[in-house]
Formats: structure tokens, sequence, C-alpha cells
């Protein structure tokens, strides 16, 4: 029985629109491929995995490839465990869904955040863009995602300047301003937390005949 539920509430949860919408908002928010592992299924190991459930039965896993960053995992599992419990209780009452796994104003910020990052862009300027106050934004996107306004903002831009640095020959400085941040010295602080190395050991590494092998 519990394995024939399962089943059915696999094929409604694909027929419900949800597991696509869902893969649509990981796309803007993290610039990632979601996949759903049924329990049928083994995962790669370096995937983040949640549990997706309803009540008793278990349906399989919600998974994001794993990042580097041990504070990234956080968020992912914080945001694909709040996705889980939303599926969970859409499943059980399928006749509710109308307002997604993520507000919609919280992918609409996100969505602006990553065609705009290269701007200044404050969080009462993108609040007053979506139609919120400034305090039920952040706290709305603290609450969807895991982590900060800020914080995804300057994670959106060091995404940038990774793939600045990997692909172009431009001088650090101009990477740093071509990715949206406004002194040298506050890139390189944030590019450090997040990476563990400085902008240029990151393009000696990631250019070096090693690495170039690897990636072929």
């Amino acid at each position: 029985m519990p394995k024939i539920a399962a089943l059915a509430l696999t094929q409604r949860l694909h027929d419900s629109g949800l597991l696509d919408q869902l893969k649509k908002d990981v796309r803007i928010l993290f610039r990632k491929q979601l996949k759903f592992f049924t329990f049928q299924e083994t995962a790669p190991e370096n995937w983040i995995l949640v549990p997706l459930a309803v009540g008793a039965v278990q349906l399989g896993h919600l998974a994001l490839i794993a990042s580097e960053r041990e504070e990234r995992n956080a968020a992912y599992r914080n945001w694909l465990s709040m996705a889980a419990k939303f599926f969970e209780s859409e499943l059980i009452n399928p006749q509710n869904h109308t307002i997604g796994a993520v507000p919609s104003k919280v992918n609409r910020a996100a969505h602006i955040i990553q065609v705009r990052h290269t701007e200044a862009l404050s969080l009462g300027e993108l609040a007053a863009e979506v139609g919120l106050s400034r305090e039920r934004l952040s706290r709305l996107f603290h609450q969807s995602l895991g982590i900060s306004f800020s914080e995804y903002l300057t994670q959106t831009r060091i995404a940038t300047a990774r793939n600045l640095l990997r692909e172009s020959d431009l001088p650090i400085i101009d990477v740093a301003y071509d990715s949206g941040f406004q002194s040298l010295s506050q890139f390189n602080r944030s590019f450090a937390k997040l990476e563990n190395c400085s902008p240029s050991q990151f393009r000696r590494i990631t250019r070096s005949p090693r690495a170039k092998s690897r990636v072929l």
C-alpha cells in the first residue's frame, strides 16, 4: 500500500506542474538545476538531498548539487526543506496550490538582482520596485532563501566575477567594477570570504594546465 500511495502521489506531483515551476525558480534564484530523485534512484554523492514525504509516505528527495562553501549549502538545505514542506501541503490539499514554493515577489526581486547586479542596487530600491516595504522584503527574502538580500547580491556578483576571471584577461580592478562592486577593497574582501582565496589566486588556479585538464 505505501508503494502504491507513493506512486500515486509522485504522479500527482508531476501532473500538478509544481515541480516544473520549482525548477524554474531554482534557475532564477540559484542558477542551478533542481533534481527530484525517487527512492528507487541513487543520487550522486555531491548533491544536497532533502526528503520529500507526504505524511508517512516517502516519495524521494529534492536535490541541488552542492557548493564548495558550507554557508551556501546551508542556504540550499533551508530552501529545499521549505519547498518540501510546501509540496507536502499542496499534495494533501491540491486545490490550494496558488502561491508557489517561493513568494512571487521574492522571485521577482531575485530576477531583478540577476539582471541588474552590476549596478548600484539597494534593498530599498528593490523593495519599491516589487511593491513591498524594505522590512517586508528583507524578511521574506531570508525566510525563502535562508540568506539575506545583501548576501544574495554579493553571491551573484561573485559568480559574475568568477566567470570574468576564468574567461577574460581584464585587470582585477575592472573585474571588480564590472561585477557590480563599488571598490576593489570591497571586492577583494567579499571574494576571499566566499572563495577562500584572492581573485588573482583564483585566476591562476583555474587557468593552470591541471585545472584545464580537469575541465576537459
